[in-house]
C-alpha cells in the first residue's frame, strides 16, 4: 500500500525546505554589492534619482548610487529637454543612445536625421537628486569641464 501525502501538506513543506536550504551559517554574509561589467551596468535599469540615498565612498567621492549612475536614456532625455539652451543647440532626433555614466557625469549621443550625431554631457545634481544637461556638440564636449578620471570612462569624452 502506498502512502499519499495530500498536496496541501506537501507543497508548503517543499517550499519551506527550499527557503531554508538557502539559510546557512557556514559562510559569512557579504556586505558589498555584486560587481558588474560595464555592459551589464549600462543595460541595467536605473534607479529613480529621487530614491537614491546620498552617500560617499571611502575615497570621499560620491558613490555610484549617490552620483545617479546607472542612468537611462529616458531620464537623460528629460534633463535634456529641461535645459532650453542645450535643447535648442542639439537636434535630438530619435532620442539618446549610447549612454555612459561615471561618478556623477554622463554622456549620450543624439540621433538626428541627416545631421552629424552630437554628444550631450550631463552632470548629476546631488542636492536636487536629478540630472542636468550641461552642454552638447560634436567635438570637445567634455574638455575643460569633466575631470580627466571621469572623462576616460565616458563615451564621447576621449577627444
Amino acid at each position: 500500500m502506498k502512502t499519499r501525502i495530500p498536496f496541501t501538506v506537501a507543497l508548503p513543506c517543499l517550499l519551506a525546505a527550499t527557503v531554508l536550504a538557502g539559510c546557512s551559517d557556514d559562510e559569512p554574509a557579504t556586505t558589498g554589492a555584486p560587481a558588474t561589467t560595464g555592459a551589464a551596468a549600462q543595460s541595467a535599469p536605473a534607479a529613480d534619482p529621487s530614491s537614491v540615498p546620498i552617500s560617499a565612498a571611502p575615497s570621499g567621492r560620491p558613490s555610484a548610487a549617490a552620483a545617479g549612475c546607472p542612468v537611462t536614456a529616458a531620464t537623460l532625455e528629460k534633463a535634456f529637454k529641461a535645459n532650453p539652451k542645450v535643447a535648442a543647440a542639439i537636434v535630438l532626433g530619435k532620442g539618446l543612445k549610447d549612454v555612459s555614466c561615471y561618478e556623477g557625469w554622463a554622456t549620450a549621443v543624439a540621433q538626428p536625421t541627416n545631421l552629424e550625431a552630437a554628444t550631450v554631457l550631463f552632470k548629476y545634481d546631488t542636492a536636487k537628486k536629478s540630472w542636468v544637461a550641461v552642454s552638447g556638440g560634436t567635438d570637445g564636449v567634455c574638455r575643460d569641464t569633466v575631470p580627466e578620471e571621469a572623462a576616460t570612462h565616458l563615451k564621447g569624452c576621449q577627444n
